[in-house]
This record gives structure tokens, C-alpha cells and sequence, in this order.
């Protein structure tokens, strides 16, 4: 079934009508189409698709597409995107991708070979993509239960792209020479999903009045609650992720990525803390502020070849990796508020 009435109208200033009935067609996705995209499929597993119409961002109005089955998280979307208006920035799209290096002989020796033959290993790097760059190299030592390592870590700037495979194609075409200038063997050779060098911040504000003085006090209590408390602070992500990861997910990207580097963000500190903050802004309203990596792409792998994830990109209307980035993360942060103020008000029947 297709999108009907006033939603259908609305979809229709962004896509085609062949797109709309598209986003409503039970067989949008082939088995044979899916046969290409993964190995050994059997069958497809339906997910729902909801909408949230009225995401302020960087003041700009966005309707976001949400892919996912619990019941509850597209309504607290919208209540949290109605309440506030939320502005985001976005870091330098880096990448990086870590070689492990065993039996060297000498590490120490060693980093300064491979920091020695720097600039080399670079041009070998960047003949792998022309528009990707490899913009830096560093190797450390590395004590573990097996051993001293060596760890390489190239970081490379993935421009659009998730970046996954350009990183890992980077890092396997110096391999050999790696080995030959640490005297060690390479173990392996992959990216890192804590990708501290895609950062997203978001800040939501929600103007006075517009939420009772003990809502405000509610939501600021509960935050302090997630701040001190890991087994709250772990719940508190999780609704952050609840609209992350559905943004992703309508998009074409990787969830799990996502996800593994937003809960290992969280425990860098050395303790497992939220991702998000609100505070009583100085005007007597309330101010959330989210901090966290994400790494998505807007070209390449699913993103460009299924056709929903396509279409829901473009009912977005962002172009670049940062903007996709932003949108998520703002998603993110109106599912927490949105939560929060529904536990603080009407208690949690409210959000099921």
C-alpha cells in the first residue's frame, strides 16, 4: 500500500510518483535483487518504515524516514523533534585503519622504519582511490597477554563514502612493505569503527514555556541519573540509538558500525557514560547537547543500489556524508528527549 492523503501529498514535493509507490510496494526488493547484495539469501525480512515530518535542523526543515520495528521510538521522534529545535556540526571525515604487526624483532627500531619511509608509504596508499586520501600515517607499540605488537594506523579522509573498504584496501596494499621494514609478520589489517575522526555534535534547545518547570526539572534529573549511573546510562543510549540506527537503516547504512562505535565512545573515559546531556538553559527553558562518532556514506555499497535506501535519500535531500551525519545524530537526541519526557510525564505505558 502506498502513502495516502496529506503524507502522500508531501512525499510528492520531493519524488516522483513512481517513487512513492515505490516506498508502499511489498516487492521493492527482489529475492533476486537481494541475491546480489548479500550471499546465500533465502528470503526478505520486512522492516516497517515510518515518518517524522518537522525535524528542525540548522534551520531547515527535514522529513525523515525511520526504518524499524519497535513500536513507540517514531512517536517519541516526533514529540522530541516538535519541542526543540536543534543546530549540528560535523569534524573532518577520517577514517582509520589499525595493522597489526607480531614478531617484530625490535619495536622500537621498528616504528622508526616505518615513520622513516612515511611519505613512500603514503603515495603507495593513495594509489588506491582517486578521489579517497590517505592524509597520515603513525605507528606505536602495543603490550599485550601475546605479546609486544607493532600497531600502523594509517587515517584516511573517506570523503562521502562509509569508507570501509577503501580504508581496508589501503592498509592491505602496504602490508608487504610493512613487513619488510618492522622485520615482523602482519596479522591482520582492517579499519577501527571507533571513528573518533567523524565526530557529529548536536545541540537542541527548547524555549521557555513550552514545557513545565517540572518537566524541565524531570528531564535535568534524569540526564544526572544517566551521568552517574551506568546501567541507566546504557537504557539512555539505547534510545539515542533507537533513532540513529533508523535513520541508517532507511538509508543503507551499517547499524552495527554505528552502533559499536557510539557504546565504545561512551566508555572511553573508562566508564560507561551517556551520550547525551540536558541542562535548564539560562532563560529558563532546556538545552540538550550530544556528542558522538558516526561514520555513514551517502555513495557506495547499499546505499546506491537499494532502492529504497535510495529513494530515502533523497526524500532527505542531503548530499554529502556530514549532512546524513548530522540528520542522525539529531534524530538521535529528539528520540531521547522525546523519551525523557514522556518517562518524566506520563511514565513509560506512554512510549509503548
Amino acid at each position: 500500500m502506498s502513502p495516502v492523503g496529506g503524507l502522500r501529498a508531501r512525499l510528492l514535493e520531493r519524488l516522483t510518483p513512481e517513487e512513492v509507490e515505490t516506498l508502499g510496494a511489498r516487492d521493492a526488493l527482489s529475492i533476486e535483487h537481494a541475491d546480489k547484495l548479500r550471499e546465500n539469501v533465502l528470503g526478505l525480512l520486512h522492516v516497517p518504515l515510518g515518518v517524522v515530518d518537522g525535524l528542525t535542523l540548522n534551520g531547515r526543515g527535514f522529513m525523515v524516514t525511520l526504518a524499524i520495528e519497535e513500536r513507540g521510538v517514531v512517536e517519541m521522534v516526533r514529540r522530541g523533534a516538535g519541542l526543540a529545535a536543534y543546530s549540528a556540526e560535523s569534524s573532518e571525515q577520517i577514517m582509520m585503519g589499525q595493522i597489526q604487526v607480531v614478531g617484530v624483532p625490535d619495536v622500537g627500531e621498528g616504528i622508526r622504519s616505518v615513520l622513516a619511509e612515511r611519505a613512500n608509504l603514503l603515495v603507495e596508499m593513495n594509489a588506491v582511490s582517486t578521489t579517497r586520501r590517505a592524509l597520515d600515517l603513525t605507528a606505536r607499540g602495543l603490550d599485550t597477554e601475546a605479546g609486544p605488537m607493532l600497531i600502523v594506523e594509517v587515517h584516511v579522509d573517506v570523503k562521502d563514502s562509509m569508507g570501509a573498504n577503501v580504508v581496508n584496501s589501503m592498509c592491505e596494499v602496504i602490508r608487504p612493505a610493512v613487513e619488510a621494514l618492522t622485520g615482523g609478520r602482519v596479522n591482520m589489517a582492517i579499519l577501527t569503527n571507533l571513528s573518533t575522526g567523524r565526530m557529529v555534535r548536536v545541540h537542541a534547545r527548547v524555549p521557555a514555556g513550552r514545557l513545565s518547570d517540572g518537566v524541565i526539572d524531570g528531564v535535568v534529573k534524569a540526564s544526572a541519573f544517566a551521568e552517574a549511573d551506568p546501567y541507566r546510562a546504557v537504557t539512555h543510549n539505547k534510545g539515542i540509538m533507537n533513532g540513529v540506527s533508523a535513520v541508517l537503516l532507511a538509508t543503507g547504512n551499517d547499524t552495527r558500525a554505528v552502533e559499536a562505535g557510539a557504546h565504545a565512545y561512551a566508555s572511553l573515559r573508562g566508564a560507561y557514560r551517556p551520550l547525551s546531556k540536558w541542562r535548564r538553559s539560562p532563560d529558563g527553558g532546556l538545552m540538550g547537547y550530544l556528542e558522538m562518532p558516526l561514520s555513514v556514506g551517502t555513495v557506495g555499497g547499499v546505499v546506491n543500489t537499494h532502492p529504497i535506501a535510495k529513494i530515502n535519500l533523497k526524500l532527505l535531500s542531503v548530499t554529502t556524508a556530514a549532512e546524513l551525519g548530522q540528520v542522525a545524530a539529531s534524530v538521535g537526541l529528539a528520540s531521547n528527549l522525546g523519551a525523557l519526557y514522556s518517562l518524566v510525564f506520563e511514565g513509560v505505558k506512554s512510549i509503548q
